[in-house]
């Protein structure tokens, strides 16, 4: 018999042994006997509270019986009642089988210390040396097991590691063990839908296994006290699937290797105290492999899906997550210490750090809302439409990674990354803000300066390289009519003696919106840079602007919109032109009668000439970057064609190529090389960047402001009219009542 199987038939053959004999003598005799020889039968102190044996029927009953350890004072097995039915005819064929079963109050004790456990000196007693000898075989059959209000505990007394499952209810329909020497598959029925069905294959030696484990609609309740070994956590609600391969020695417990897919949907946590963590609709990860000696996490998919969750910071600065994210472990102190001051560890040994790869991680439909308590007035921001997507994401390793999200709904975030955890030499990190109200930042304003924040949109494009330890960085800020509210009484903020109001007078152009440009360069291994002088360099830029921008008082003038001017070639609409849109949104939402057309006109010519030129530019641009011709051309890329002279020397150059004159000086000239070869392909460009900006415009109005499509239509004008436009590009805003679209 296979090691693994030894220690169940062991006890289950202690148990026939008593009911053969329970067959010819009277139950007590079998009692007594059983209890007074229990050294000589299994080398251990056995005690039974009562046997029932119907010779007739089969059925055989026993009570209170435990199976000491060595120490023959600790019980090692032990079960509050076992009723069974039994063929006693199938007895002459060499095999046994057992109709139905009901064990309960199942308590077994494992214990673990380094290769001993304390069940060896049962294997010692019972291990057959001609386990090679096949002629002798036993036929063993189970049907309609019932294990009821059982516990089991596993204590690893090297490492100070205890497991407790606790109340266990299975029911098992059937096992044959006809051929003891085959591998083992088990199917139970955990609860009216859940099943489990596992394969055990063992080597010749007992020491290497192999177990598969399917698991189908299993509450997470039933891995809760795995989880809580290492958080303290409670999994509300929620049900699994699970589809393992685990391979390893019996050597040591946490030795294996896992492989195969795990799903959780529906799942609810929250921690020791109570308090809701969050929930998640479903989550699906493709284990490639999970070595928990090795601290290796492998993982080919992992897909998330509907997070939400709320971050608190409260009034005394600790936050929802303390418990969780906490050095120590919420346990009651009668119970096992944290596992963190029991874990015994080779002495200077270094920890060794967990290695993490995901080949595809995908986090899509999330949301986080966070909370500030610590401010006089509570900040509450909505981050939802979270979509988090990477190709390649290691903590060891490199990583690319996109984000999106919505900001309170209207504001829009994106943020590509790519660069290593470890290191900072290489990273490429672009982050773009578009239509943040910065209203909504009203209470940290308050608490800093004590000025409340009444308007504002925001946007930030930002793009910083470090390559090999350069940085090279573009900043782009723009606040499009900030608007701040009298100070509030009574209340002494953090920077009270900071002129706010005032600086922001200042940096308001004659427009009301601030612009600033923030560049950021420099050579991180360069023993003279430091992030504080960069930073120096920055906010010097900006006193400059400061020091350039004229004084003068702020108006209130009513700003009765006609149209709303931007460029064709822009990257997306800029914070002042998100104004002039929520403007005309808030007409409509509170004029119901009204229905505007907004006509995209633009100055076809103009906007040829210059699509041409910045065609040449990016040509010239791949051509001496090789390396990005597959790639989409980011923020800092665009930026970095947009502005290249048209009298660079390397931009003429390349621009010979197509011109008839040996030699190309003024950006004239450069021009109509870039219109000759690039004019008819432009025309056909320009056609889906116009469609491109009403998609752009007719999303927003309707998708995030709530126009329906009877108030608000977004159109072109008529290719032929465009050509004749002379004027600034623009859309024009047409409004009619219903009556008159009539």
């Amino acid at each position: 018999m296979k090691k693994a199987f030894k220690i169940p038939l062991i006890i289950l053959g202690v148990v026939v042994v008593l009911l053969l004999v329970a067959n010819f003598l009277a139950a007590p005799i079998t009692k007594k006997y059983a209890e007074k020889h229990d050294k000589e039968l299994i080398g251990r102190e056995l005690d039974i509270g009562k046997i029932d044996v119907n010779v007739f029927t089969g059925k055989v009953k026993i009570k209170d019986l435990t199976l000491f350890e060595d120490n023959d004072t600790a019980p090692f097995v032990s079960f509050e009642r076992f009723e069974t039915k039994i063929r006693w005819r199938d007895l002459l064929s060499r095999r046994l089988q057992i109709k139905e079963a009901t064990l309960s109050g199942l308590k077994v004790n494992v214990e673990q210390d380094h290769d001993w456990f304390n069940f060896n000196s049962l294997l010692e007693r019972f291990a057959s040396d001609t386990t090679d000898n096949k002629s002798y075989t036993f036929g063993l059959i189970l049907n309609d097991i019932l294990l009821d209000k059982s516990d089991i505990r596993y204590a690893d007394l090297a490492l100070g590691n205890e497991v407790l499952l606790r109340d266990i209810s299975l029911r098992i329909p059937s096992i044959d063990f006809s051929d003891l020497n085959t591998d083992v598959g088990l199917d139970l029925s955990l609860s009216d839908n859940a099943t489990l069905h596992t394969d055990i294959r063992l080597s010749e030696n007992a020491k290497e296994y192999t177990i598969n484990l399917k698991l189908n609609n299993i509450d997470v309740e039933f891995i809760e006290p795995y989880v809580q070994q290492y958080y303290p956590v409670e999994l509300l609600e929620g049900l699994a699937n699970l589809d393992l391969v685990a391979q390893g020695s019996t050597d040591h417990i946490f030795d294996f290797d896992i492989t195969g897919n795990l799903a959780l949907n529906a799942l609810t946590l929250q921690d020791t105290t109570g308090n809701p963590l969050g929930a998640i609709d479903s989550v699906y990860a493709e284990i490639r492999s999970l070595r928990l000696e090795d601290k290796i996490i492998d993982l080919n998919q992992l897909y998330l899906s509907g997070l939400n969750t709320t971050y608190i910071i409260k009034s005394d600065s600790t936050s929802n997550f303390d418990l969780v994210l906490g050095s120590y472990f919420y346990r009651d102190s009668t119970e096992m210490q944290p596992v963190v001051d029991t874990m015994m560890v080779e002495e200077n040994e270094e920890e060794k750090p967990w290695k993490v790869n995901i080949t595809d991680l995908n986090i899509n439909q999330s949301k986080v809302m966070y909370e500030d308590c610590t401010l006089a007035d509570t900040f509450r921001y909505m981050i939802s439409d979270i979509n988090l997507t990477s190709k390649q994401f290691s903590n060891d390793g490199d990583n690319a990674i996109q984000l999106q999200a919505a900001l309170n709904k209207v504001g829009k975030l994106r943020l590509n990354w790519q660069g290593r955890f470890s290191g900072r030499d290489n990273h490429n990190l672009t982050l773009m803000l578009s239509n943040v109200k910065v209203a909504d930042f009203s209470p940290y304003a308050i608490q800093l300066f004590g000025f409340p924040i009444e308007n504002g949109t925001l946007s930030f494009r930002s793009q910083n390289i470090i390559s090999n330890g350069n940085l090279n960085g573009i900043n782009k800020l723009q606040i499009a009519a900030p608007k701040l509210g009298d100070k509030v009484k009574h209340f002494h903020p953090q920077y009270e003696k900071v002129p706010l109001k005032l600086g922001f007078y200042l940096l308001t152009d004659k427009s009301n919106n601030v612009s600033l440009d923030l560049p950021v360069s420099g050579n991180l291994n360069d023993p003279a840079f430091s992030y504080r002088k960069a930073l120096n360099k920055v906010f010097s830029n900006l006193l400059t602007k400061v020091a350039a921008s004229p004084f003068r008082l702020m108006t209130d003038e009513e700003n009765n919109l006609k149209y709303i001017p931007f460029d064709p070639l822009q990257f997306d609409f800029s914070p002042a032109q998100y104004v002039m849109i929520d403007n005309v949104a808030t007409t409509l939402q509170s004029r119901s009668d009204l229905s505007i057309v907004l006509e995209e006109q633009i100055q076809y010519e103009e906007t040829i000439k210059q699509l041409c030129i910045m065609q040449l530019q990016r040509d010239y641009y791949l051509s001496i970057h090789p390396e990005l011709q597959s790639a989409d051309v980011d923020f800092l890329t665009h930026e970095v064609i947009r502005n290249i002279k048209l009298n660079d020397k390397g931009l003429c150059e390349y621009a010979v190529q197509y011109s008839k004159k040996k030699k190309l000086h003024s950006k004239k000239d450069v021009a109509s090389v870039a219109y000759e070869v690039y004019h008819d392909k432009s025309e056909k460009i320009l056609s889906g960047v116009m469609n491109r900006w009403n998609d752009l415009l007719t999303d927003y109005l309707q998708n995030v402001k709530g126009l329906s499509p009877e108030q608000i239509t977004v159109t072109t004008i008529d290719t032929s009219l465009m050509k004749t436009i002379v004027k600034p590009s623009r859309y024009e805003m047409h409004v009619f009542t219903y009556e008159e679209m009539e």
